[in-house]
């Protein structure tokens, strides 16, 4: 009873704030915004219920494709797509409304910014996760319901909204994505003249390697060190150059492990020095002393930058070093500063 009363007592509380609320297109934005004061109740309600409800939607995607489960069940799982889709569009509408407050969007106007935000990739995965339900709500019979399915597992994807540590990924990907453009073209010459002088080698009318567009599973599984113990050459030549190959696909992996390390370890530096600076105008703005007010910005920005609160307060420590000079004040401000616990959730 007493865990119902507290539970009761929560969503009361919520409901009342968000009575009080003064629902500006300032503050849907604040509410929706990753970067906002951490204290804010009604924001960190409206992440919780959304990432709740992105992973029961994957949930139920899988589940209504098992028959024991999609054919008994398919009202209970439409009516809990329905009301996803109703929540899921409402964000949708919402971080539309707001994208002139976005500071990349705000001097684009309010048409022209909401339409860039619009045709951003977190809006569009947003819109693919509700266009499914509307195509079958249609009663359209042109799309396949496996194809649709396999879309609304799209909305997986909208949890990296709520995950700065998948959004590095995702950064990663895009800020190396011509060099792995590049390493992609050059695997892709591999494959075509591996396969090619392994057809020279052990070319037979009826094998595995008869002809080059036969060989090119071959020589892609060796490249990339998956490997084929059915498919083996016959002759030494063959051996050997399927060694050499082998050994081109482990140097070739190598190069791109690195290329994910060097992009991981730099972006990581990125945000260290993003939170760095952000420190230090906390400490210009304020004259030096970091008060509730300055601590709670920090706290807000560290989480958006995915620190935790131990990295966060080892850059703190170094900026009041730096801006302090090491004076017998700055000292004793980093010692009370590391015992209070500054950045306590």
């Amino acid at each position: 009873m007493a865990g119902s009363g507290s539970g009761g007592g929560f969503f009361s509380l919520m409901f009342s704030q968000l009575r009080r609320e003064r629902l500006t297109r300032a503050r849907v934005f604040e509410i929706l915004s990753s970067t906002r004061n951490p204290e804010d109740r009604v924001g960190r309600f409206s992440d919780m219920f959304l990432i709740v409800l992105i992973v029961l939607n994957v949930l139920a995607v899988m589940l209504e494709s098992v028959p024991a489960f999609g054919e008994p069940y398919r009202n209970q799982f439409f009516l809990f797509e329905g009301v996803s889709v109703f929540f899921f569009t409402l964000e949708y509408v919402a971080r539309i409304w707001t994208a002139p407050e976005h500071p990349k969007f705000a001097d684009k106007g309010p048409v022209w910014g909401r339409i860039r935000y619009a045709l951003s990739p977190m809006a569009l995965t947003d819109l693919v996760a509700i266009i499914p339900f509307y195509i079958v709500l249609s009663g359209t019979t042109f799309f396949d319901l496996r194809f649709l399915r396999v879309l609304r597992l799209r909305r997986a994807f909208k949890l990296t909204r709520y995950s700065p540590d998948m959004s590095i990924v995702l950064g990663v990907l895009r800020d190396e994505l011509r060099l792995i453009l590049a390493l992609a073209f050059v695997l892709a010459l591999l494959v075509v003249m591996g396969s090619s002088l392994i057809f020279v080698l052990e070319g037979k009318d009826d094998g595995p390697f008869g002809s080059i567009p036969g060989a090119m599973k071959w020589a892609l599984e060796n490249l990339t060190t998956v490997g084929n113990a059915g498919i083996v050459p016959e002759s030494t030549m063959g051996q050997a150059f399927a060694t050499v190959l082998g050994i081109v696909g482990v140097v070739f992996v190598s190069m791109f492990s690195g290329i994910f390390a060097a992009g991981f370890v730099n972006a990581r530096h990125k945000r260290h020095t993003a939170l760095r600076r952000y420190v230090k105008l906390q400490l210009v703005l304020n004259d030096g002393d970091l008060g509730d007010t300055a601590m709670a910005a920090i706290t807000a920005q560290r989480k958006a930058l995915g620190f935790t609160e131990a990295d966060a307060l080892e850059i703190i420590n170094e900026a009041l070093e730096e801006h302090a000079g090491l004076d017998r004040a700055a000292l004793l401000a980093l010692a009370r500063r590391d015992d209070r616990m500054l950045l306590d959730d």
